[in-house]
């Protein structure tokens, strides 16, 4: 139950709020452990909005394991919207954590979760809301640790000046033996002493000493994957049972930073997967639940899993959800399974147009696999089809992006030819962000104006066909995420004066003043789009360089210069590529096969 000293403190602002329900807690499926009686007090936050943070599958991993143990604890908080930060800050109130309605200065550690450029600068208001200095040199013994993790931590210098320690790959073990090192050292050393005890973990960087980093690997058993997570008090963005069928993506698209820097491949077991969708369907009540992988359908024995799935859910009403399929391992069955109890939209990702752009990024994917499994779908009642699409790819040219229409006009003269009803098709098209670690990283963006005309030029080439909608990213939006994301230390800077400036929530759209940030980039002599656009030197060292994900640099440069030849490479799952993850840590890939 909600506690009588919180509803006397809050509750006048909390009916002020377009949705208190995000601020209460108390959800089903969540932790009431002791605040007291813990060893270790860890507050995971999530610098975003609550319906986004809960939804969020790392998130729900780290929340479960931690408060698995006795002598841990993990409570949560995410970013309040507008209206409410508004109200905390008009009544001089702080922000708290949803099960203990503490403050977050009274936690030992408080962990950001990374998950998007564009949360840098919630980070540091949520900072100041919880009357934590900003600068991790401004504070002292009596300041829990500020800790980061999640994909933004591949790059942490321009966070750099305001978090004590980045957690560098997986979180799973690592977080435990953080907190468990803090607990032996909390009343024995100082805090900058106890966070250099912390950076001898592997796995874990810290920007004042700025220490060489391996990330750390976890394996994918079955103790360390959640069967129950709280239940929202509304729909969150992704409201269901959640289950992780493999980590890591031997495609190895050139893009792709998930697909680098969460190698080894590692699947879990058939049997595991099926027991926990039983379990979490089972232990939250959820009507649907979803396959978690970068390619789901790549699991060695993914069709077994559904059928077995599917035959102990059938005439319950409770749906399976993939992420898209890849046309050159498409099933027919495994699109029946997924969909049985409702005919749904059919998502597949060919990235790019010409099959000449698709070797380009290693996309390993012909025009002939996309066009057969599109149409087997639509022979087999699915009359929506959502296709994934990049623009701004290096080495692009507009014979590329006309291909893009190409093949929308080839399935519809499939259609033609097969005597069926041409289908609904939304393209969601996204520009090029080169990420740190991916053989892409050396490589320029294209300019807001490069952008700009190309979808002008797809605009007009698309008007001729009836069938297709195109759905396109803010460029702005992709320029910011593109200087951020391969910025150095110098970024610190700039990020604090947009957070004195205002900036807070600019992962959504209405929020985003792309003029604020012009105006601060020219105050502190920035080029944002120079940034963007520059392409890194071949033998330049990258702000990212001590932080090490096993790839192999000279591997990932040999890409690079596989995609100026238009050569792919084939899957590590058919054969090893030697990038060096194995060999480097000492580990391999686990297939379930």
């Amino acid at each position: 139950m909600i506690d009588d000293k919180f509803l006397a403190e809050y509750e006048n602002l909390l009916y002020q709020t377009e949705r208190p329900s995000r601020y209460i807690g108390d959800e089903f499926g969540s932790y009431d452990k002791d605040f007291n009686s813990a060893q270790g007090k860890f507050l995971f936050v999530f610098p975003d909005k609550y319906e986004i943070g809960i939804s969020n599958f790392g998130h729900k991993i780290i929340y479960d394991l931690i408060n698995k143990r006795s002598n841990l604890l993990c409570d949560r908080l995410y970013a309040p919207d507008k209206d409410f930060l508004e109200l905390l800050e008009k009544n001089n109130k702080e922000i708290y954590a949803l099960e203990s309605k503490r403050k977050p200065k009274e936690f030992d550690i408080v962990g950001f979760g990374l998950q998007y450029e564009m949360c840098y600068t919630t980070v540091l208001k949520l900072l100041e809301m919880s009357d934590i200095p900003v600068f991790n040199e401004d504070r002292n013994n009596s300041h829990p640790i500020i800790m980061a993790g999640g994909p933004c931590t591949s790059n942490p210098k321009p966070m750099s000046k305001f978090i004590d320690i980045f957690i560098i790959g997986d979180g799973e073990d690592v977080d435990i033996e953080v907190l468990e090192k803090y607990i032996q050292l909390k009343n024995k050393m100082p805090r900058d002493e106890i966070i250099k005890e912390l950076a001898k973990i592997e796995g874990v960087y810290a920007p004042l000493l700025n220490n060489k980093t391996n990330k750390r690997i976890a394996q994918l058993t079955y103790e360390n994957h959640p069967i129950n997570s709280p239940i929202p008090h509304f729909a969150s963005v992704h409201d269901r049972a959640i289950i992780e069928l493999r980590r890591g993506c031997g495609r190895l698209c050139r893009f792709c930073q998930a697909s680098h820097i969460n190698l080894p491949i590692r699947e879990r077991k058939k049997d595991d997967i099926v027991k926990l969708a039983k379990e979490y369907v089972k232990n939250t009540g959820y009507d649907e639940y979803s396959l978690l992988s970068l390619s789901s359908n790549d699991h060695g024995k993914i069709e077994e899993i559904l059928s077995d799935l599917s035959c102990h859910f059938r005439g319950t009403g409770i749906n399976v959800s993939l992420p898209s399929q890849r046309a050159d391992r498409f099933s027919l069955e495994l699109a029946k399974l997924a969909q049985s109890e409702k005919k749904a939209t059919v998502t597949i990702a060919p990235e790019a147009g010409t099959q000449r752009m698709r070797d380009v990024i290693n996309k390993n994917l012909s025009q002939e696999q996309i066009i057969n499994a599109t149409i087997s779908c639509i022979k087999n009642g699915w009359n929506k089809i959502k296709y994934y699409f990049v623009i701004g790819l290096p080495f692009e040219t507009y014979d590329d992006l006309k291909g893009i229409v190409d093949l929308i006009e080839s399935v519809n003269l499939a259609c033609r030819e097969n005597g069926l009803k041409y289908p609904q098709i939304t393209c969601s098209i996204s520009v090029f962000v080169p990420k740190p670690h991916t053989p892409f990283q050396w490589a320029r963006q294209n300019t807001i104006l490069e952008i700009q005309d190309k979808i002008k030029y797809l605009r007009e080439l698309k008007d001729k066909i009836k069938n297709v909608k195109f759905n396109f990213h803010n460029p702005k939006m992709s320029q910011l995420e593109a200087f951020f994301t391969r910025g150095d230390e110098k970024l610190s800077d700039f990020i604090y004066e947009l957070y004195k400036a205002g900036s807070y929530l600019d992962s959504w759209d209405e929020n985003l003043d792309f003029d604020l940030y012009q105006k601060i980039a020219q105050k502190l002599n920035i080029d944002i789009e120079k940034e963007a656009s520059k392409e890194f030197l071949s033998d330049e060292i990258l702000p990212w360089d001590n932080i090490f994900y096993g790839v192999n640099k000279s591997w990932l440069l040999d890409e690079y210069n596989k995609a100026k030849n238009s050569t792919a490479t084939i899957p590590c799952e058919v054969k090893c590529n030697n990038c060096g993850v194995c060999s480097n840590f000492k580990t391999k890939k686990i297939l379930d096969k």
